[in-house]
């Protein structure tokens, strides 16, 4: 890989860069991936698509570092990433993760409060709660990883390297918002009212990626733990049955399907979150 031109690559344009390196990934990613297909399509292998995406995330994490070495000549390309340290990693990710909590927590009493939903009597409790909680940690942890590393880890840096940083944002959060609609057309016309409100969250982590963590770095922490928490509370929320809508107020107030992205207020709570994160994010500069 180092005897190719790469370091050339840092000049070119950043969509450009982009789709080299994906095509890279998929390159590799292929012949690992078709054996996997063809095995499930012959009902050999469980899990359907889950063990060849797993594979192509892989690839994707094995490549990342040595196309920072290669084309950017990084020395420690996991911290320009976003892995700055242990410690300023795991603040980040704990006042990160109350924070998205938290966030759910005022959607839901609002909602209690105004009229709009009630706690649901048939609502998960005890043991069952917990254990829906600790599988919730899980996954959201694993959804806030995965999402953070590739969008504002990966993604959001390279545009940084010729765009200004808005654009750069207004770009990455785009195509986080889009990245969620590769899946087929009933299903995509179905997610279309979380469009909105996947735009703005794109824009609240990116924002949440640039607050420091300490001389002058910035880090992965705080938007993995603000994703993971967002995502913990909604999965706490809706698999746990907790709350239970009153239909005092259309669905599109609060959440076509039960998704605060796809409502009026999800998308306000959202724009107070992000109001606070880009102040933070700027005013700590």
């Amino acid at each position: 890989m180092n005897k190719l031109p790469w370091a050339q690559l840092a000049t070119a344009h950043p969509l450009i860069r982009v789709l080299i390196f994906l095509l890279i990934v998929v390159v590799l990613w292929l012949p690992l991936a078709l054996p996997l297909y063809w095995l499930a399509g012959q009902g050999m292998l469980s899990g359907g698509d889950l063990f060849p995406t797993a594979m192509l995330y892989v690839v994707f994490l094995w490549v990342l570092p040595r196309w920072e070495r290669f084309v950017r000549s990084e020395r420690q390309p996991w911290a320009k990433i976003g892995f700055a340290g242990r410690w300023p990693l795991a603040q980040g990710m704990a006042l990160g993760a109350m924070l998205g909590a938290l966030s759910l927590g005022i959607l839901a009493t609002v909602q209690i409060a105004l009229g709009w939903a009630t706690l649901s009597a048939d609502g998960a409790r005890g043991l069952a709660l917990i254990q829906i909680a600790l599988v919730g940690a899980a996954a959201a942890i694993a959804v806030g990883w995965s999402e953070e590393v590739l969008f504002r880890g990966w993604l959001l840096r390279e545009l940084e390297q010729s765009w200004q940083p808005t654009v750069a944002l207004g770009a990455t959060s785009l195509i986080f918002a889009i990245a969620h609609f590769i899946k087929p057309l009933d299903a995509m016309l179905a997610l279309l009212p979380q469009f909105l409100g996947l735009l703005l969250l794109g824009l609240v982590l990116g924002w949440a990626r640039r607050i420091p963590l300490g001389a002058g770095k910035t880090g992965l922490g705080h938007p993995v733990g603000l994703h993971a928490g967002l995502v913990w509370g909604y999965y706490l929320i809706q698999v746990g049955g907790l709350l239970q809508t009153t239909e005092a107020v259309p669905v599109w107030i609060t959440g076509v399907d039960g998704n605060p992205l796809a409502g009026l207020l999800g998308v306000t709570l959202l724009t107070g979150l992000g109001a606070i994160i880009f102040h933070q994010s700027h005013t700590a500069r």
